[in-house]
This record gives C-alpha cells, sequence and structure tokens, in this order.
C-alpha cells in the first residue's frame, strides 16, 4: 500500500506508523511536522499565482515548527495549523 507519510505527519505529528511485512512488524516510523506539504493545504490568498492558475499545485513550506507555521512558497502567505 503506498500511503504519503508526510501527509499523515501533518494530520497528527508525534504519530508511530508501523510497517507490517509478511504479517509483522518490520519497521516503526515516528513522524514529525514535514518540511514541504504539496496539495495538503490551500492557499487563501486571492492574490496568488495558485489562486488563477489551476495547474500549479499548493506547496507550503514549514516556518516555524514550534507554532506549526507553514508558509505558501509562491506569495509567502501564512497557514497555521491549528
Amino acid at each position: 500500500m503506498d500511503l504519503d507519510l508526510d501527509i499523515l505527519g501533518y494530520l497528527d505529528p508525534g504519530v508511530t506508523v508501523n510497517i507490517i511485512r509478511d504479517g509483522k512488524v518490520a519497521e516503526r516510523r515516528h513522524l514529525e511536522l514535514p518540511q514541504r506539504v504539496v496539495d495538503v493545504i490551500k492557499c487563501k490568498n486571492p492574490r496568488c499565482i495558485t489562486s488563477v492558475e489551476q495547474e500549479i499545485v499548493h506547496e507550503f513550506k514549514l516556518t516555524d515548527a514550534n507554532k506549526k507555521i507553514y508558509r505558501c512558497i509562491y506569495c509567502e502567505h501564512e497557514a497555521k495549523k491549528k
């Protein structure tokens, strides 16, 4: 099964994911906030290029891990994770 662990890390940082192979736990991953998220957060800035161009991906970078603040890579609009 192909999972995007960055999305899981964004939704619930600190979660542990067990990867099972052949009925046994093969690996345990402790997820954190990802440095970049793609097409998870939508930019709310009406002047952002992603508001006008439909094919451009919504990409945000983590700028403050303690406050869980992401910024759009195109317009620097802030998106705070609650």
